[in-house]
C-alpha cells in the first residue's frame, strides 16, 4: 500500500514505528523509549511462513497467525529484551525494508530480513520478521513479531531475566482462558 495517501494519522503510526526500526538499529534506547507506551507489550509469534513473499501476505491478512513463544510486558521489559538485543548482535540491521499500511491506518506491518552478526561467534543471522505495530495516541502499544523461533533459539544466545520473564509468560498463554497464544494480540 502507498502510506503517502493516507490519512495525516497514519503518517504519525507508521513515522513512530519507523522511527523504532531506525532506533533499533542504531541501538539507541533513548529513542526507542520515547516510541512505546508505559503499558507497551511486544510479543514473539514463532512462524515460518514469513520466510517466503507469499508467507509474509498470509501473515499481513491474518491467514497465519502463528505462535506466541515470548511476551513481554510493559516498556521496562521491552527495553530490558532491547538492551539484550544491542549485545547480542552487531551489527543489528534489517535490509530490504517494506511497509504496508491497512486501509483504515489501524495496523501498520515491517517486513525485512535480518541482516545480523551474533557478537560472541561471529555467527551470521539471517531470519525474516515481520512485525505488526499498534499505534495509541502517538506511542506503540503492541508489537508482534513474526519469524522462525528456532532459527534464534538455535543461535543459543542466553535469554536475560526479561526475556525469561517473557518466556514463561508465553507458556502462560496456552492455558490462560483470557489470551491467545495464536493472536498475536
Amino acid at each position: 500500500m502507498n502510506d503517502e495517501t493516507r490519512a495525516p494519522a497514519t503518517h504519525t503510526g507508521l513515522g513512530i514505528a519507523r522511527e523504532f526500526v531506525r532506533a533499533v538499529e542504531a541501538k539507541d534506547i533513548e529513542a526507542v523509549a520515547r516510541t512505546l507506551a508505559d503499558d507497551a507489550r511486544q510479543l514473539f509469534m514463532h512462524t515460518r511462513s514469513a520466510t517466503t513473499p507469499d508467507g509474509v501476505a498470509d501473515v499481513i491478512d491474518g491467514r497465519t497467525r502463528g505462535f506466541c513463544v515470548a511476551d513481554m510486558k510493559g516498556k521496562r521489559e521491552v527495553l530490558a529484551y532491547t538492551r539484550a538485543i544491542f549485545d547480542k548482535f552487531t551489527p543489528l540491521l534489517w535490509r530490504d525494508h517494506t511497509w504496508r499500511v491497512s486501509p483504515d491506518g489501524g495496523e501498520l506491518f515491517f517486513h525485512g530480513i535480518g541482516d545480523m552478526v551474533v557478537a560472541r561467534t561471529g555467527q551470521p543471522y539471517r531470519n525474516t520478521y515481520v512485525i505488526r505495530f499498534d499505534i495509541d495516541e502517538g506511542r506503540i502499544v503492541l508489537m508482534a513479531e513474526y519469524g522462525n523461533a528456532f532459527m534464534y533459539a538455535g543461535l543459543g544466545v542466553r535469554p536475560n531475566g526479561a526475556e525469561f520473564q517473557g518466556l514463561l509468560r508465553a507458556m502462560g498463554r496456552m492455558v490462560s482462558p483470557r489470551l491467545s497464544s495464536r493472536s498475536g494480540r
